[in-house]
């Protein structure tokens, strides 16, 4: 589902009041807080509105946030072009507005890497929420009509305690741990690349008596 602007009457009545509260004044990114190229949040942005989130919510309430780097992706525009590579990024936006939900937060905290703010979520609901969108292993495909494109994203997910103000110490401890995971996939795949070119060298014969 899309972000929506404001739930309707009869739908928000139904609602915890902390719930409604949230609702009505973050569904829509500000200009100045907006990244312009995809409607979302951009990273102040982001950061402001997660703030407010945080304070709305009940203090004994956690706050999952997912970030998902899609390292790959630049790629796509120097393979396929500026045109489709915004259809790719249009097909990722989908995705992660699927998984916040209408009351998620989403924005664009990097080139390539995207951050989700879910509100009164425990972290294995919103682990559940990626896997349904994503699947497992996490995915994008987008198929141009001459071949499929297939991202394949680092996604991480943890829980900001009650108490805390901010999400920025916890995204930047989650950015590290991600930048820490990629370099060891690149050391892995270096690895085996080593390996196989290591094999596949022709062996010499032994010498003749």
């Amino acid at each position: 589902p899309e972000l929506v602007d404001v739930p309707h009457a009869s739908a928000s009545s139904r609602l915890p009041a902390w719930v409604q509260r949230l609702a009505l004044p973050l569904q829509r990114p500000s200009q100045q807080a907006r990244d312009h190229s995809t409607g979302l949040y951009d990273r102040a942005g982001l950061f402001d509105v997660a703030a407010e989130a945080i304070r709305l919510q009940r203090p004994d309430m956690r706050l999952s946030m997912i970030v998902v780097e899609f390292s790959d992706l630049h790629e796509v525009f120097e393979i396929y072009g500026s045109t489709v590579a915004r259809k790719v990024v249009a097909r990722i936006v989908r995705r992660l507005r699927s998984i916040a939900g209408w009351r998620g937060l989403v924005g664009r905290t990097g080139v390539a890497q995207f951050t989700i703010v879910l509100p009164g979520t425990a972290q294995k609901k919103a682990c559940e929420a990626v896997r349904r969108v994503l699947g497992e292993p996490a995915r994008v495909e987008y198929d141009t009509g001459d071949s499929e494109i297939v991202l394949v994203p680092h996604v991480i997910v943890d829980v900001i305690e009650p108490g805390a103000e901010s999400i920025q110490p916890a995204h930047r401890e989650m950015c590290i741990e991600l930048t820490r995971t990629q370099k060891d996939e690149q050391r892995r795949l270096r690895w085996l690349a080593s390996e196989r070119e290591r094999h596949s060298q022709p062996m010499s014969l032994p010498a003749e008596d």
